[in-house]
């Protein structure tokens, strides 16, 4: 049962994540953080550091789903590394909070948990490629988020869509072996 629930909210997350690259959700600040720092690295007119600056509910919806994917492989991965599923599901719930505090930080604990729920991937043996798509996934995003000054950088920009679009992927894939 949980993990079909962590399945559910896989999907759910790439869902939003392909409603938020696609546009649909409207102005900068309604559309996922990272969509928005995208746009702050390619030079999009309007989209400064400051449009990141709040509570959007995109990015909490993200990081509970998120929560909730990662939670999904308690009975699977959870048995034998309990304290890095706790980890990895607790870095997005952690997020949550510091973000309602801060109005800025605690995003990157969604690719924080993901990063750490690849590498249990990789470390079980079991859904490698899936592994090794989340890490990649990860490393990018976390450059990404890390690295953007609100000055324009292509390189960057083209580094955040790589790492977004394989996540997108990724949570696919984890709804498939959650369900």
């Amino acid at each position: 049962m949980v993990s079909a629930l962590g399945g559910v909210a896989a999907a759910l997350t790439a869902a939003l994540l392909g409603v938020g690259a696609a546009g649909a959700v409207g102005r900068p600040g309604g559309r996922p953080w990272l969509v928005v720092l995208h746009d702050v690295n390619a030079g999009r007119r309007g989209v400064t550091l400051e449009t990141l600056r709040g509570v959007h509910p995109v990015d909490v919806a993200l990081l509970v789903l998120a929560a909730g994917a990662y939670a999904g492989f308690w009975p699977r991965l959870g048995a034998a590394h309990h304290v890095w599923l706790v980890l990895a599901v607790a870095q997005p719930v952690a997020g949550v909070p510091l973000l309602l505090v801060t109005r800025r930080v605690g995003r990157s604990g969604l690719m924080g948990g993901a990063l750490v729920v690849s590498v249990l991937l990789l470390v079980e043996d079991v859904w490698v490629a899936a592994g090794w798509l989340g890490a990649a996934a990860s490393a990018l995003l976390l450059v990404g988020d890390f690295d953007t000054t609100g000055r324009p950088n292509r390189v960057l920009a083209a580094t955040i869509t790589t790492g977004y679009a394989a996540l997108f992927v990724w949570f696919w894939v984890l709804a498939l072996l959650l369900v």
